[in-house]
């Protein structure tokens, strides 16, 4: 790991369930039975995280949803719910409230139903074997003081996020154990 995203001044995201502005629904127990977009089979806060509280709470995640797809990007699954295609979605918190300041015609046609515990926000990572590398260093040495300069500033600005840090290792325990839940109910 060289570098963990800093987001509201904490290296933390959520995963959120929507569905659309208009509909009663203020938990996950009220989405059954619906056409449902998942962002990435590998992502935690667009699969991972669902199918694990489906689980958690004992609920056939096989059947719960009437039917489900894969979007594969997070902005393509609140595409999805805000036009209908879907009826809820899973997605990246951190996604839908960027969007939600930059294209909020878009996320005013989506309500958040429900929202996970904090994760730890996915890093930027390179393989162990070449951690030492120079060129790796650097690149951790400039997101690490990218808020220090005028151009890492602007380039924060608009991924909306507020610098880099280290990242304690225990930063993804939530993650492993939602895996954990799901390796169990195999």
């Amino acid at each position: 790991m060289l570098a963990v995203p800093l987001w509201n001044q904490q290296p933390l995201y959520q995963s959120y369930l929507i569905a659309s502005a208009g509909r009663e629904a203020s938990d996950l127990s009220q989405l059954a039975g619906d056409v449902h977009a998942f962002s990435d089979p590998d992502s935690n806060s667009g699969f991972i995280v669902t199918q694990s509280e489906l689980v958690a709470r004992n609920m056939d995640r096989d059947t719960f949803f009437g039917r489900s797809f894969f979007t594969y990007g997070h902005r393509n699954v609140l595409r999805a719910v805000a036009t209908g295609l879907a009826q809820s979605g899973s997605i990246d918190g951190y996604v839908w409230e960027a969007v939600s300041s930059t294209e909020s015609h878009l996320a005013a046609q989506t309500k958040v139903v429900w929202k996970s515990e904090w994760f730890g926000f996915p890093p930027i990572a390179c393989r162990r074997n070449h951690l030492q590398a120079e060129r790796v260093q650097s690149l951790q040495t400039a997101l690490i003081t990218m808020s220090n300069t005028d151009d890492g500033l602007e380039i924060l600005r608009l991924l909306q996020l507020d610098g880099f840090t280290d990242g304690p290792d225990d930063l993804f325990d939530g993650i492993r154990r939602r895996i954990q839940v799901l390796d169990a109910a195999i």
